[in-house]
This record gives C-alpha cells, sequence and structure tokens, in this order.
C-alpha cells in the first residue's frame, strides 16, 4: 500500500478499501494542533450499530468541504472517537460556524452522515450522535469529487507540510486544503464541491489549483464521484 493511497482515503477519494491514518506534522510550517477537537458518540448505519475499520471527518463551512480528520479510528459497536483539526493547523478545517460531518467506509463506499455537529470551539469535546444511510451516500455534505497527491515546485522539489491548496472553478473557489504529511509522504487532499454547495462550482467545468498563489500546471474536470490521485506541479 502506497502513501498516495493512504491519502486518498484519508480524502474520501477511494472506492476500495484501503488504511493508514495520518501521523504527527512534527515539521509542518504551521501550528495550531492544540486547536484540534474531539467529537465522540455512538453512530448507526440504516438505524443499527455497526463495526468499521474507518471513520473520517469532513468540516462545512461557507459550502467547502474538507478532509479534517487526524486519524481514521475504527468504529466498534457503532462507538467512537475522532481528533478533528483546527484551522489553525489546515486551511478549510474547523472554526467558529464550521459543520463537522462524519464519513465511514461500508460495503465498498464511502458514506457521510446526514447531520452535522457544530464545531465546539478549540481543545473541546463534541458529543455527537451521527446516522449514516447506504441509500444515501453523500449524506449532508452533498456531491463532491476528491483529488490527492504531492506538489512540486518548477525546480521538481516537493513542497513541505503547510501549503496552502486551492481549486478553482473560472474565478470560483471550490475547494481548499493544506500539504501534510503521512509516514514518508507528504501531500495534499481536497475536495471540490458543485453547484449545489456554491453557485459557479460548474458540474463538467474545469478545474484548475493554485498553491501559495501559484498556478499548477495540471487542470482536472468537475466530475461529482469517486476522485483520483493528482500531482501537482507548479509553473
Amino acid at each position: 500500500m502506497t502513501c498516495a493511497m493512504k491519502l486518498l482515503l484519508a480524502g474520501v477519494t477511494v472506492t476500495v478499501a484501503i488504511g493508514g491514518t495520518f501521523g504527527r506534522d512534527a515539521d509542518a510550517a504551521r501550528s495550531g494542533a492544540e486547536d484540534r477537537v474531539v467529537v465522540r458518540g455512538r453512530a448507526t448505519l440504516d438505524g443499527a450499530s455497526f463495526d468499521a475499520q474507518y471513520l473520517g471527518a469532513a468540516v462545512k463551512r461557507h459550502g467547502l468541504v474538507t478532509p479534517c480528520q487526524h486519524t481514521l479510528p475504527r468504529v466498534r459497536k457503532g462507538r467512537f472517537a475522532i481528533k478533528v483539526l483546527a484551522r489553525a493547523e489546515a486551511r478549510g478545517c474547523g472554526a467558529a460556524g464550521s459543520q463537522i460531518f462524519l464519513w465511514t467506509f461500508v460495503q465498498d463506499q464511502i458514506v457521510y452522515s446526514n447531520k452535522s455537529v457544530r464545531w465546539p470551539g478549540a481543545s473541546e469535546t463534541a458529543r455527537f450522535n451521527p446516522a449514516f444511510a447506504i441509500s444515501a451516500p453523500t449524506g449532508g455534505v452533498g456531491p463532491i469529487v476528491g483529488f490527492a497527491g504531492e506538489i512540486f515546485d518548477a525546480a521538481n522539489r516537493r513542497l513541505p507540510p503547510g501549503a496552502n491548496v486551492e481549486a478553482h472553478i473560472g474565478q470560483t473557489l471550490c475547494g481548499v486544503a493544506t500539504t501534510r504529511r503521512i509516514d514518508n509522504f507528504i501531500g495534499f487532499s481536497i475536495d471540490v464541491v458543485g453547484p449545489d454547495s456554491i453557485p459557479g462550482c460548474a458540474i463538467g467545468a474545469t478545474i484548475t489549483f493554485r498553491v501559495d498563489g501559484r498556478q499548477a500546471q495540471e487542470t482536472a474536470v468537475n466530475q461529482v464521484g469517486q476522485g483520483t490521485t493528482l500531482n501537482l506541479s507548479l509553473l
């Protein structure tokens, strides 16, 4: 299993059961680990308790959806506890006014909770009993598509943790993320929303990427569904 594949699952963009957890970002350019929150409770799938190997979190704010779990813990008989990153540590993650949705990986697909819990404040714990439904896998986040990979500068050097990544359709911001470290891999995972979340994030439109304000050569298409690995090279 490659670290890129771990990042894809952590970014909610794969169709097969693969694993891994985010390591500590000891050399990340940004601080904010002390602001992480914990969400704990009991989850149900189609009305019943369940076991799952992975549980993740996505933060939704102003229409944008960002993968923000620090680890990918298990669900055991519905019970769980998960750490969620704050905006001070990773762009697009938790802050006042944010909503936390949870997701799990069951029956070979990602399924999001149909409701969310409000960001409780830095270093706080939120109690949440999410409900998942196989028949409604996008839950309350709406349709998204994910991309994950590494980023290289014009000299083909890999960018370190802490770089800000943006996905645009035209002049509309449709996704944000921050590069992070997973084991020996450093890369990004970004979710791009559709027009149901932000007008202008049109389905079928071309997505362009910017990293710390610099344009990437690569583009993609905003097609709702499963995402893919995408390395970015800066102009």
